[in-house]
Formats: structure tokens, sequence, C-alpha cells
């Protein structure tokens, strides 16, 4: 198989206000189909590896472009992810959907947040887009997939979140894929980006560094991750780290870190929740501990645990300080003004104009017996 190099590209193209992700790879025509489809029979039935099985094919063939075209579409269908193998494998891509079979996969690119790329790849049949939910179901993580539960929540050996669905409680079967970034960027290169400003990202560092407990909060997407890993990313060498998530986004370079997940089980006395790991994880007496995101009793143990000492991080769901003040004041969180005054601040970020940014950050303060928000001045 040496000496074949596989043409394939991708290009962007901007019509009105639409954007488009087009990919262009080696074609399968009616002849590559029905050889594919004898390699296929041939690993089947006689148990051949991928290579042998293809190399037994082709024999007697010398037209090297249904060589080429047969080998790259057996290796992306078995070996890849199908039709979304492209946009899987591109390190700008985020997130990759499909809502409808009939409809093209949508992408969306790190350079273009919160705009859906319309695509040229197509599944052929909803039947197709079933099968690959369910290849997906023996890649990734250990989970089974049926009528009975119609749904698939998995991580891919890459790292990357993917979860389906093959009808019943959707209109057809529906996927959505987010992808995570092998290596995190760090302050720097968000300040690089004009995602903050430089003094901001000093002041951050600082906080963090002295066991400070920072929140960032703001709308899906709008870079949270992406800024508490960078955060995470300036803690010492020496800190011990504690990481708690439902999937694994966070990436961080210190050598000692524990990573904890959440299990989740129709088994009440079998499932573990971040209220539980919280707890456990300040037995470990770390210097850091770092929430995924928190949306329920949980945000009490992090209290606690920051009120021991521990430097915190985490992210919250709320786009402005007022928004914060009441979720995490209203049930169910009812978290009190005295533990309201252990955040040392809060980073909102949004998405403007296509692009990720920090668009507030504020600190608690006392005024007239009751907790405010106060913007925090660069000065």
């Amino acid at each position: 198989m040496e000496g074949f190099l596989f043409k394939v590209s991708v290009s962007i193209v901007e019509k009105g206000d639409v954007y488009y992700y087009l990919v262009k790879e080696p074609e399968c025509n009616d002849e590559c189909l029905m050889l594919k489809a004898r390699v296929i029979d041939l690993m089947r039935q006689r148990g051949l590896p991928i290579l042998d099985a293809i190399n037994t094919i082709l024999q007697g063939i010398n037209n090297r472009q249904i060589v080429e075209s047969l080998l790259y579409n057996v290796l992306r269908d078995l070996k890849g992810y199908g039709p979304i193998t492209v946009p899987l494998s591109d390190p700008n891509i985020e997130e990759i959907e499909l809502n409808n079979w009939s409809y093209p996969v949508t992408v969306v690119h790190r350079d273009l947040p919160g705009i859906r790329l319309i695509t040229n790849i197509k599944f052929s049949s909803e039947v197709e887009v079933k099968d690959f939910i369910m290849s997906i179901s023996r890649r990734g993580l250990p989970r089974s997939v049926s009528l009975l539960r119609p749904y698939l929540e998995t991580i891919l050996p890459e790292g990357h979140r993917f979860t389906g669905t093959i009808g019943e409680i959707t209109i057809g079967p529906t996927f959505s894929i987010r992808k995570f970034p092998p290596n995190p960027m760090s302050l720097e290169e968000l300040v690089s980006r004009g995602m903050l400003r430089p003094s901001a990202a000093a002041y951050l560092w600082l906080l963090a560094e002295f066991k400070g407990f920072i929140m960032i909060s703001g709308p899906m997407s709008s870079g949270k991750t992406t800024l508490l890993s960078a955060i995470a990313g300036k803690l010492p060498n020496y800190s011990k780290i504690i990481t708690i998530e439902d999937t694994p986004e966070i990436r961080i370079p210190q050598p000692h870190w524990v990573r904890m997940f959440t299990r989740e089980s129709d088994d009440d006395k079998a499932r573990i929740g971040m209220f539980d790991l919280i707890k456990l994880a300040v037995r470990y007496r770390p210097d850091y501990i770092i929430v995924g995101e928190v949306r329920g009793e949980e945000v009490h143990a992090m209290f606690q645990a920051s009120a021991l000492g521990h430097g915190m991080l985490t992210t919250f769901h709320a786009s402005t300080p007022e928004e914060l003040m009441v979720r995490l004041t209203s049930p169910p969180l009812n978290v009190s003004s005295g533990n309201l005054q252990l955040l040392s601040a809060v980073v909102f970020t949004t998405i403007r104009n296509g692009k990720r940014m920090v668009m507030d950050m504020v600190e608690p303060a006392m005024s007239n017996g009751h907790i405010e928000f106060k913007e925090y001045s660069y000065k």
C-alpha cells in the first residue's frame, strides 16, 4: 500500500449569510463500490484482515485511480468514521451535527463560533445513519443502544463526546459530536485572539495561583471550558489538582493531576454525582478542585471546599451578573450571602460578531447588607 497519498481537500465558501464547508475526496464510482463490497465480503466470510482483503481484490487491477479510490473509501469507512471522517479529523472543527438524515451534515468551525456551516456530506438513507450510530456504540466507551434505549451518549476513542438517537424519541436518527482539542489553548493564545485583555488574564492568573474561587459563566459554546483550561494551565506544577466532570473536556499539563468522572445509573445506589466526588476530592487534600460545570447541589460542596482553603475553578450557565445572582440564590441552589462572598471573581463569556470574548468580570461586594456583583476595574 506504499506510494499512495490520498488527495483530500476542504474549502470554506461564503454565500450571502450562509457558510459552506465543502469536502473533496477520492470519488467511489460504481466499479469502486462493487470492489468495496467484495472486500467487505472477504473480510466477513474468510476473516481476512482489511489490508489482506484489499490486496486480494486488487490483484490484476492496474487502474491507479480505481485503486486509490478503493483504498481510500474502504479505509475511510472501516477504519475511519465513514462520511464524517474528514471533519472529525479536522482540528479546526469543534462540532459535527446531523438533525435529519435527508439534509447535509453541519459543522461548527473554530474561527466561526456560533455559526453552523453546511457541508456537502450526506448520508444515503435513514438506515445508513442508524448503522453508523450502532457502529459508534461499539467503538466508544461501552454503551448499548436499542429500541428500549434509543439514544447513545459515549466518548469516542479520540476523546470526543458523541450523542445520538436512532428514532423513537426523535423524528428519525440524529447525532451530535463535540470535539475537544488535544492541546488546550494557553492564556497567552486567548489574549492574542482577543478573547480577553492582558490585564484580565494577569488578574485571573494571580487569583488562581493564590487559590481563589473563580467561576466562568456564559451561554453554551462561548468559550467557558476553553478559558477554564487556560487558567488551570497556569497553576503551579507542584500543585495537586483534581478535576471533576461528566465527560472529559478539561485538559491540563500539570503532573499531579487526578481526573474524576460522574457515573450515571438507573440504580440510585450505583449513581455517583458531582456532590459525591467533590466530598471525596477534599479527602485527597488537593491544592485545587476544578469542576467542569456546576448545576445542582454540588454548588454547596464547592463553597464548603473553598472555605477550607482549596482553590476552586468551575463554569456556570448564566449570561449576566443579574441572572447569575438569581440562579445562585433561588431554589434549588439557595446559595447564602455568606457563601457568595467566597467567590473571588466571576468571568462572563459571550459570542459577539462571531468571536468568543470575555464580556464582563465581576467581584462580590457587600452593599447595604446585601451581596452585589461589582464590575472589576482594570485600573
